[in-house]
């Protein structure tokens, strides 16, 4: 029998890329994105199923690969599968079923739904579907395929969920139809595999859909710590280039013993040599635990404010989570060693208002100037079908009429509408955090950066024509042409998206912006026109401010500034040190 388990399909009808999380929310970008997130319980699903079964199994990823419904049934003919199991999220639903209703239709293949959609609507996906299962979904996925009666499974809709599964019985997840590395988060520095050290969350904020919908209660289940350091070489051992891992479980550090263990054994065994970092909440971090994750190569540890206002942190049941007072604590000891932190963010959750999410605003700005957040994330914040925040939409009337899946995204999206508290105001508060951010972050960095590029810049000959692409945070991008301009006395052009002519008028370091739509940089956006104008200016040298060592996430990025032909093609890193990417065989003699 054959049997395929399927990531979501790549791209949408209306040509929109899916960055796909379901157990948190999937969302959709105008362009290619090289921001892959590993699948990781469908992963679990098929290696379990290659393990305790003799079906033949394939593991296919529409999301990695970037295929839309045509390129993604091509597939599907080739392997004709007898059943065919997906994991769906609101916004890929319609695809997903699209896809799945046409397999049943030209082979005669059974369904599997899963996943946060399906989890909250599985009578709606059961009229494409055979079955839905709810909750962790992977031995009950391994009870249908083996032929047990689906009204004695737990976890098989409408029968009750299963108890949580001792995740320590699941074999290592699926690493052999797709390779592991190929998934990037381009916010990893480094060139990190991404894994799971633990399962569950003691906390049920209203908005997450794991908390609600994968486990529905309270709940914390680490793997052995020797499982972990056995994957982490196995990984190691087939991937040479491998630099790091990154942990994107819901929360790595609920017991300190745990974490500390961790460390412990992947100093034991000479794994301190990778880098490290993981999703964690802040208010089950002490200045212990951080010593060890930072002793055995943890430099970036990402976890949830959500919000500054202590009425929207009640309102969304974020619980012990919030608490900016050991917020505050554990960011400046972490400074003192060095640790960096990823903070993740909200606006427009329940019981927001202009006033609750100004204090966002000004926490972010705060905490970004004195340098204790290097990285950001801003969301809006998204009620899922089937979590309690959707629930209480619900019951207070709050959704906005005339929904469609693709709106719940938190991408720019808002699907709800308070009083007095439009949708618009939302959606500029959320570019207000992210300004908030940058201001922040060009005054704790400014001279850091200033110092490291008055050395960096120095090959680069002075009145050199110069285009910077906008890929990076705006902090980075004011802090690259100030440098220009105040080191090598040389004004730049620049190139991104449209909202830049506004952000960026007023500085005098600018010579011409050229704007070329939205969305991330790419081939299909840039119009011919414009890639002629660039060509002809003849540049000497392309600017390309990127987050991490490895360039994963900026081929689109690359592919563009080929098309520019310039000289040199150089990348700055966040701290103002430079490299060459490309140069042409003559500029790199005059460079020497």
């Amino acid at each position: 029998m054959k049997i395929v388990i399927a990531n979501s399909v790549g791209i949408d009808s209306n040509r929109y890329h899916m960055v796909h999380v379901p157990s948190r929310w999937s969302l959709g970008v105008k362009n290619f994105t090289n921001c892959g997130y590993y699948p990781w319980e469908l992963a679990y699903t098929s290696s379990l199923l290659k393990r305790d079964t003799n079906h033949d199994i394939k593991f296919l990823d529409g999301v990695l690969n970037a295929w839309d419904f045509d390129q993604y049934f091509e597939h599907l003919q080739k392997e004709k599968p007898d059943w065919l199991v997906m994991e769906s999220s609101t916004r890929t639903i319609s695809e997903d079923l699209r896809l799945a209703k046409a397999a049943k239709n030209e082979f005669n293949t059974k369904i599997i739904m899963t996943g946060q959609h399906p989890m909250a609507q599985p009578e709606e996906v059961l009229r494409v579907a055979d079955f839905v299962c709810i909750g962790e979904y992977e031995f009950a996925v391994l009870d249908l395929v083996l032929g047990k009666n689906p009204k004695n499974i737990p976890g098989v809709y409408p029968n009750p969920r299963r108890e949580l599964p001792d995740i320590n019985l699941l074999p290592f997840p699926e690493d052999d139809d797709i390779r592991r590395i190929d998934y990037h988060e381009p916010n990893c520095r480094f060139k990190q595999i991404q894994m799971y050290g633990s399962r569950g969350c003691p906390r049920r904020c209203n908005f997450c859909a794991a908390a609600t919908l994968y486990y529905d209660q309270l709940n914390w289940r680490p793997r052995s710590v020797s499982s972990i350091i056995e994957e982490i070489k196995v990984l190691k051992e087939k991937y040479p280039e491998m630099e790091g891992v990154f942990f994107d479980e819901e929360t790595h550090n609920i017991h300190k013993n745990f974490n500390i263990e961790l460390a412990q054994e992947i100093q034991k065994f000479g794994l301190d040599n990778l880098k490290f970092e993981a999703m964690c909440e802040y208010f089950s971090l002490d200045e212990e635990t951080l010593v060890a994750m930072k002793s055995a190569g943890y430099y970036k540890i990402r976890f949830g404010i959500e919000t500054g206002s202590d009425h929207v942190a009640k309102q969304m049941t974020l619980g012990k989570k919030h608490d900016l007072k050991k917020l505050r604590s554990i960011l400046n000891f972490g400074k003192d060693i060095e640790m960096q932190f990823y903070a993740t963010i909200s606006v427009g959750g329940l019981g927001s208002s202009l006033e609750e999410d100004q204090k966002t605003v000004d926490l972010i700005y705060e905490l970004a100037s004195k340098g204790l957040i290097h990285e950001i994330q801003v969301s809006i914040n998204t009620p899922q079908p089937g979590t309690d925040f959707y629930n209480s939409c619900i019951e207070k009337g709050l959704l906005k009429n005339q929904l469609t899946n693709e709106g719940f995204d938190g991408n720019g999206h808002v699907v709800v509408e308070y009083p007095n508290y439009r949708s618009e105001q939302i959606q500029e508060k959320q570019r207000e955090v992210l300004a908030a951010f940058d201001l922040g972050k060009a005054k704790a960095n400014g001279s850091s950066f200033m110092k490291t590029a008055n050395e960096s810049l120095k090959s680069i000959p002075k009145n050199s024509n110069i285009l910077i692409l906008r890929c990076a945070r705006l902090w980075l991008i004011q802090n690259i042409i100030e440098a220009m301009n105040q080191f090598r006395k040389t004004p730049v052009d620049l190139l991104g998206q449209n909202t830049i002519a506004e952000e960026l008028k007023s500085n005098l370091g600018i010579k011409n912006i050229y704007n070329y739509g939205d969305g991330f940089f790419s081939l299909d956006t840039i119009e011919a026109p414009l890639i002629k104008k660039l060509k002809n200016k003849e540049y000497d040298y392309v600017f390309l401010p990127v987050a991490n060592n490895h360039l994963e996430g900026y081929r689109n990025v690359l592919d563009v500034a080929r098309l520019i032909e310039a000289k040199v093609i150089l990348g700055v890193y966040p701290e103002g040190n430079i490299f060459v990417i490309e140069e042409k065989k003559e500029a790199a003699v005059a460079l020497g």
